[in-house]
């Protein structure tokens, strides 16, 4: 096995090593957000036709606030992080390596440019608890990039051992190339796409995250090979080069979320140094093998295995109005994932955590605890939470996409139990597909 480190000729100011994580079962610097309890999501604003141009807009940035309200609803205002994607150029994808432009199609009315619009867009959501940052992409390069003749002259845009550009995937009617880390890194151009980025856009220091998608180590096309034959960097080499990236934007207090961690494209998954990753399953762990692997998935400290519960781009896309799916998704997905990775709080009552029903504490909130169920259910006893001491009625509230409604008090029946202690609970119905918030209503002192 190749060490830890690989053997790398690659030197300068940032470290490129490895990052052996069993030593502290901690990242290597403290996250700026806690993935564990935080829901992490992406929103596709726009896409680009096989010529470069505007394909279709499926929110400007107008329309992601009120997405984003409905959202905040349907999730009870848990801290959010949305990545944008498309929000570059002409649409995803569009005119990599560049990222100096905002797209044009997404501007606001009332604003003189799009890059004005975006960060009135970071400012705003923060009054519905969630972090706007961007989806960006660190090895794909297209010719209509304004810096492709740049980088094919510096060698940065990947080549066979002829020095002819190695081809990558076909996007949507465009040809892909990729970048060399390595090269991009040793040149200093990486570090200056980075810093052009967060001038533009200074605000992205604030919400001190970012995602990089397709985040390879090796080349797509050829797996376990290096991305560039002709420059004679190692796969190792362009690990090296990828650690450095990660902890540059460290920097500038943002982590580093990617697409995915422990896969065939990578030797080192980045644990500790990658706060969180979008494909994250047992399956995938099970058929690979990498760098510093123990020995089974649910060994992994719940700090550097964050992922996301809820993806919620599928469902958004296809009406961001209605938002069909995502209470449901909330309910079966969000809640038990945040009250599973969050021990350190007392559970008591009833917990139910089923494919198609949940009873559970919202942890994220002072006294509350939300009922779901696919087929619904008659008159079911619920144990309330012991904590909720000193009182006699609840209240029942259906969370909608704008918030909860109808709302229903219900009385607390008292029970002894062998122990001769109480045990407080109500005795609850469900419609098929409704989802409630209990909440206590303290007796008046």
């Amino acid at each position: 096995m190749t060490s830890p480190g690989g053997n790398s000729r690659l030197n300068n100011d940032e470290s490129g090593a490895y990052y052996d994580w069993t030593k502290t079962m901690k990242p290597e610097s403290p996250w700026t957000h806690d993935y564990n309890q935080t829901v992490v999501m992406k929103l596709l604003l726009c896409t680009r036709d096989g010529e470069g141009n505007v394909d279709k807009v499926y929110l400007t940035f107008s329309d992601v606030i009120s997405v984003i309200r409905r959202i905040n609803h349907i999730t009870l205002g848990v801290p959010k992080i949305i990545y944008l994607v498309g929000w570059q150029y002409n649409g995803h994808d569009s005119k990599y390596p560049a990222w100096d432009q905002v797209n044009t199609s997404l501007k606001r009315s009332e604003d003189s440019t799009s890059l004005a619009s975006l960060k009135w867009l970071i400012r705003k959501a923060k009054e519905y608890n969630t972090t706007i940052s961007l989806h960006i992409n660190m090895i794909d390069a297209f010719m209509e990039s304004p810096l492709w003749d740049e980088y094919l002259a510096y060698d940065i845009i990947a080549k066979d051992s002829s020095g002819d550009p190695i081809k990558g995937e076909n996007f949507n009617g465009m040809q892909s190339y990729q970048i060399s880390y390595a090269r991009e890194w040793e040149l200093g151009f990486a570090q200056n796409r980075i810093d052009r980025l967060v001038n533009m856009i200074p605000e992205l220091k604030e919400s001190g995250t970012i995602h990089i998608d397709a985040f390879h180590s090796m080349r797509p096309s050829g797996p376990d090979e290096p991305i560039s034959p002709y420059l004679g960097f190692s796969i190792d080499d362009e690990i090296v080069a990828q650690r450095k990236i990660i902890r540059y934007w460290r920097r500038y207090g943002i982590d580093v979320t990617g697409e995915g961690a422990m896969y065939w494209l990578r030797k080192d998954p980045f644990l500790g140094l990658q706060a969180m990753t979008w494909h994250y399953d047992e399956m995938t762990y099970a058929y690979e093998n990498w760098i510093g692997k123990p020995d089974n998935f649910t060994s992994l400290p719940a700090l550097l295995s964050a992922y996301t519960p809820m993806h919620a781009e599928p469902e958004i896309m296809q009406d961001p109005k209605n938002l069909p799916g995502l209470i449901e998704q909330f309910c079966l997905n969000v809640v038990p994932w945040y009250y599973r990775r969050n021990t350190d709080v007392s559970k008591t009552g009833t917990v139910i955590m089923d494919s198609d029903e949940v009873v559970c504490p919202i942890l994220w909130k002072e006294q509350a605890l939300i009922a779901y169920s696919q087929q619904g259910f008659d008159n079911r006893k619920i144990k309330l939470p012991s904590r909720w001491t000193n009182i006699t009625k609840v209240k029942a509230e259906t969370l909608t996409i704008e918030g909860l409604k109808n709302s229903q008090i219900f009385p607390v029946e008292e029970e002894t139990n062998w122990r001769n202690t109480s045990n407080n609970s109500i005795s609850l119905s469900l419609r098929p597909s409704q989802a409630v918030v209990i909440q206590p209503i303290p007796l008046q002192s």
